[in-house]
């Protein structure tokens, strides 16, 4: 069902629109006399027309002001009948704004403040500059309008991000902290909310539904009642995508509240031989990578269902790494070493003799701030020349070689920062240590894998039979991690490892 809506006034404006998307209630005018016509026809429908105080009575959603001239007039006259003022608008506003837009007005926008606060959120992403449209080109809300007095403004520790589809002034700096353009170069990121507040049609919220999947705790969408992208929405499988639904009544439409509501921690311990594993918290999971359908050593292993496991001799931990993105469903998801783990102190040294070991509380505390925790960089010179003195010069190169061709097949963009990477930035977070969000790990297996499992269909493993040489895609792998965040706008926390004996 389309907008409900109340047109004023009889002049020629009447007719500039067909009003073919609304549902029009009635046409108001000042004076009902012997010459004012008891009805209009509009798109063959007969519209009763009355004076203002006939008019407070009926049901819409705005009343439009047809005639621009008569503006101050008209808005005075329903103002005074007690019309809400939010619903009285010009036709220019109408169209230019709510028609297809957001719709946004003051008493909504408290509605909302009103929500940041009680769920004491501290990070929103803006999907369609809603509060851009605001009563202040600040964050103070209070005691605007006319009539009401409003309580609440954006919070100024509320950390509010942007994305710019197509118009963006630089004047909303001071209502964001950053805009971005477009949504892709922040859907790695998480946000305690996320607001999706333009009326669209219901495959494009289903779309960024998807897209964002994973990037938010909470979001709030906005859409019209009884419309067909409101039916498609109620029928979706909510529970499936561990998202909670509720409906709640805004002033002219509807909002959907979402809560994503799987928690779920699972960090992997990768062994490849024998090992006395300290004493952990439950979220820690042993696996033996490179168990390959032999016994082991009493841990389950990286050979069942979907896995590379026979490759570990040439790309170490990687199959481990590649069991987990296959066969874990876990929200948060992360790896340590049998002899490498975080540990929670400051990140003043790469290596730590603690024993406070991550705890799912400390992590699901980092992770409220940051995206993907990554160990402290290693002082240890460039990563190229670390592979030029570790396996010599001429196949180093040839390694190089290899991956740089497939990286410009695979995944073109992030040639140059490879290359970056390897032999002009002194960083790398090594030893394939990480804890991160399901869709961020995701993001990253899905680019990772495609090159490293291509690089090793080119490389004749049958002359290169000992190590290091036999494992340089898993060396190579390890060191693409960088390459890969260099292009992600992701906040990362860094950490010590304590290194057992």
């Amino acid at each position: 069902m389309s907008r409900k809506i109340a047109l004023f006034g009889l002049g020629d404006e009447l007719y500039n629109d067909n009003w073919d998307q609304e549902t029009i209630t009635a046409i108001g005018t000042h004076i009902i006399d012997a010459n004012t016509p008891q009805t209009v026809d509009i798109n063959h429908q007969p519209i009763p027309v009355v004076d203002v105080q006939e008019l407070k009575k009926y049901s819409f959603d705005f009343v439009i002001i047809t005639d621009s001239s008569q503006f101050n007039n008209i808005y005075l006259t329903c103002a005074k009948a007690q019309i809400p003022q939010f619903k009285i608008i010009s036709y220019e506003t109408y169209i230019y704004h709510i028609r297809n837009q957001v719709e946004y007005n003051v008493d909504d926008e408290q509605s909302l403040l009103k929500f940041i606060q009680d769920k004491q959120i501290q990070r929103v992403l803006d999907l369609d500059l809603y509060f851009a449209d605001g009563v202040s080109t600040t964050r103070n809300r209070i005691n605007y309008a006319e009539l009401n007095t409003y309580g609440l403004s954006i919070p100024q520790d509320l950390e509010l991000i942007g994305i710019a589809s197509k118009h963006y002034w630089p004047l909303w700096d001071n209502v964001y902290n950053r805009v971005y353009h477009p949504l892709d170069n922040i859907l790695l990121q998480h946000f305690d909310l996320l607001l999706i507040m333009k009326i669209r049609p219901a495959d494009e919220y289903i779309s960024l539904i998807n897209a964002t999947y994973g990037s938010w705790k909470q979001a709030i969408i906005q859409v019209e009642k009884d419309s067909p992208a409101h039916e498609a929405l109620k029928n979706l499988d909510y529970a499936g995508l561990n998202l909670k639904a509720t409906w709640k009544q805004a002033q002219n439409t509807l909002w959907l509240l979402l809560e994503y509501n799987k928690h779920d921690t699972e960090i992997y311990v990768i062994c490849h031989k024998p090992y006395e594993l300290p004493k952990l918290p439950p979220i820690y999971h042993p696996i033996h990578a490179g168990k390959n359908g032999t016994e082991g050593f009493g841990l389950p292993g990286d050979d069942t269902k979907e896995n590379i496991s026979f490759l570990n001799p040439y790309i170490n931990e990687l199959t481990a790494i590649y069991w987990m993105w296959k066969n874990s469903r876990a929200e948060i998801i992360g790896t340590a070493h049998y002899r490498r783990f975080f540990v929670n102190e400051p990140a003043d040294s790469y290596i730590s003799s603690s024993q406070n070991y991550l705890d799912e509380p400390t992590i699901h505390q980092m992770l409220k701030k940051h995206d993907i925790i990554l160990r402290r960089s290693i002082p240890y010179g460039n990563t190229e020349d670390c592979f030029r003195k570790y396996m010599g010069y001429d196949f180093y190169e040839v390694a190089k070689q290899i991956f740089l061709e497939v990286v410009q097949e695979v995944a073109p963009d992030y040639a140059e920062a490879l290359l970056f990477a390897l032999s002009r930035h002194n960083s790398g977070h090594a030893f394939n240590m990480f804890i991160t969000r399901r869709h961020v790990f995701d993001a990253y297996c899905s680019w990772l894998f495609p090159i490293v499992l291509e690089a090793a269909n080119r490389i004749d493993f049958t002359q290169l039979t000992e190590p290091p040489h036999s494992r340089i895609i898993g060396f190579m792998g390890e060191a693409l991690l960088m390459p890969w965040l260099l292009k992600q706008r992701l906040r990362i926390q860094e950490l010590p490892v304590a290194e057992l004996e």
